[in-house]
């Protein structure tokens, strides 16, 4: 979605009257713990066999074991963008607080909506002022998470049964959640918290793997209905950017990047690196419009810098328009969304416990969540969770809830998520997504006792049964387990349902296998058979 810029008058400022961000902070002289010191060129030029910045080079990597072996994950959403979406507004308040036409973010018509300002301009103009006077930039200093505790969060996550977790480290708003020595646009410098850094050890010392979600790729767009406001005005490009044109024609981004917007968003990337070493990396939309050459750079930076630290990462990578990293090198995330068979590659879903950023919404059921991770988890992906925390820091209680009915699921069944691998065949049962792609998940939970899904062991010695509703006529029924099928063809030594003692009656014929399922079963959402078979011979 476009949105014509011929009517609104933006005005054009020319390139060379600002820098594209300029850094305006002056680089620190403090060294670095000795484990996060810079990886050099000389230190890279001694691996054995670096990456290159070439694709043919940068497909060589591939998805972490660990990664495979993690299955659930959680990232926080807490920025600027918190204090308005308390109130109701879009995570998006830096581009709708400006916007006064229907346009989606591709500035494309959006015919859904009715001409005239959004709610968010007018709730900017009523509550702040006018956008001229009071911009983003003066909102941007409202966020004080004064009640943030790294460690609270860190043992809430930990007792979710996450195996990583880490924060937005920089939103389309150009705001870094760490100390930064690039850009004063910092919740160290202006909320008077490293956030990053205070979940980075929190996350740690509770063995979790530490992930950070880059955003501020499609910065470069984000703010142009700003131009008209506070985001011309000299001294503000390092937030806003250099002000550009956003092309009228729907299928196209243009203006796009300039070559020193570019380097300063990988210079804020390779800042986070240097600084944090992260085991995940997220990239959202917008990584596809950058330059190849820029994407190159940033990638062999990451996989290097891992190289010589002996560290084994994930890139995390979304496709709204074009494939933008070797397949082989990256994990595809689907937000809001998941495949609908298995991937042969590991991959990824993005999805919200209840607003993206916090807004009050109430948190979605922990049925609803075990289900999509036991879905995901049969067709080789893994689901990152975004919790919302409130603008003080604070995890709302509901999300905590859910969190820990999560956890205590995970906690009696978790052998048949971590560290599984897909069988011959994911599912079984009525309840089907229409199609693979973004936006296609359930919100709340759909899937009934005849819906199952099978995972297996490394070793493929062991098949889980999953059943994802409680049976309610004192047997499951798994067709494709039936002998016609010919998927299982080994010899069962034994079958029993986990967290519960009772003894399993089960019987394999032509069409189906039956399961005993006592009256006195322990645990609810999905239940998890668990089938040890004779070793392959």
């Amino acid at each position: 979605m476009i949105m014509n810029l011929k009517n609104l008058l933006i005005p054009v400022i020319a390139a060379t009257m600002f820098a594209s961000c300029s850094t305006e902070k002056s680089k620190s002289d403090k060294p670095m713990d000795d484990d996060k010191v810079s990886v050099t060129t000389a230190e890279v030029d001694q691996l054995d066999d670096p990456y290159l910045e070439e694709w043919p080079s940068i497909a060589r990597h591939s998805c972490p074991e660990w990664f495979r072996d993690a299955k659930f994950g959680i990232f926080t959403c807490l920025g600027p963008a918190s204090v308005a979406t308390q109130d109701g507004t879009s995570e998006w308040y830096g581009w709708e607080m400006y916007r006064k036409s229907p346009v989606w973010w591709t500035n494309a018509p959006n015919h859904t909506r009715p001409e005239g300002e959004t709610k968010e301009f007018k709730y900017h103009k009523e509550k702040y002022g006018d956008q001229k006077d009071f911009g983003y930039k003066d909102f941007i200093k409202l966020f004080k998470p004064e009640q943030f505790n790294a460690a609270e969060w860190a043992e809430v996550f930990h007792g979710s049964g996450a195996k990583f977790a880490g924060p937005v480290g920089i939103f389309h708003d150009n705001y870094l959640m760490w100390d930064s020595e690039i850009s004063r646009w910092n919740s160290a410098d202006m909320a008077g918290v490293d956030v990053t850094a205070e979940l980075e050890k929190a996350y740690r010392d509770k063995g979790m793997k530490f992930l950070i979600t880059y955003h501020h790729a499609f910065t470069w767009w984000w703010y142009v209905h700003s131009y008209e406001y506070d985001g011309a005005k000299p001294g503000n490009e390092d937030l806003y950017c250099r002000p550009h044109k956003f092309s009228d024609n729907n299928t196209s981004f243009d203006e796009y990047p300039d070559e020193e917007y570019e380097e300063l968003w990988y210079d804020k990337l390779n800042e986070s690196i240097e600084k944090f070493n992260p085991d995940l990396f997220w990239f959202d939309m917008g990584l596809e419009l950058l330059s190849d050459k820029i994407r190159k750079k940033a990638f062999a930076r990451i996989l290097n810098n891992a190289k010589v630290k002996n560290q084994d990462v994930g890139i995390c990578y979304k496709i709204k328009y074009d494939v933008c990293i070797p397949p082989s090198a990256g994990i595809l995330d689907y937000e809001k969304g998941r495949s609908t068979t298995v991937r042969k590659d590991p991959w990824l879903s993005d999805t919200p416990l209840a607003g993206w950023y916090y807004n009050g919404k109430p948190s979605r059921t922990p049925e609803a969540i075990i289900e999509i991770l036991c879905d995901i988890t049969s067709k080789n992906g893994c689901l990152q969770l975004c919790v919302s925390p409130k603008p003080d820091g604070t995890i709302p209680e509901d999300q905590k809830q859910t969190l820990a009915a999560i956890g205590e699921w995970l906690d009696m069944n978790g052998e048949a998520i971590y560290s599984t691998r897909p069988w011959l065949v994911a599912e079984e049962g009525p309840t089907k997504l229409a199609e693979d792609g973004h936006f296609n998940e359930n919100w709340e939970a759909i899937y009934g006792e005849t819906d199952i899904r099978y995972t297996r062991s490394k070793d493929n010695n062991t098949l889980y049964v999953i059943v994802l509703d409680k049976p309610t006529k004192g047997k499951v029924v798994a067709k494709k387990l039936g002998t016609v099928f010919e998927y299982l063809t080994r010899e069962v030594k034994s079958v029993e349902l986990i967290g519960t003692d009772a003894k399993i009656e089960w019987k394999q014929n032509f069409a189906n296998m039956t399961f005993s399922f006592p009256e006195n079963a322990n645990g609810k959402h999905a239940f998890c058979y668990k089938l040890t078979l004779e070793p392959e011979k």
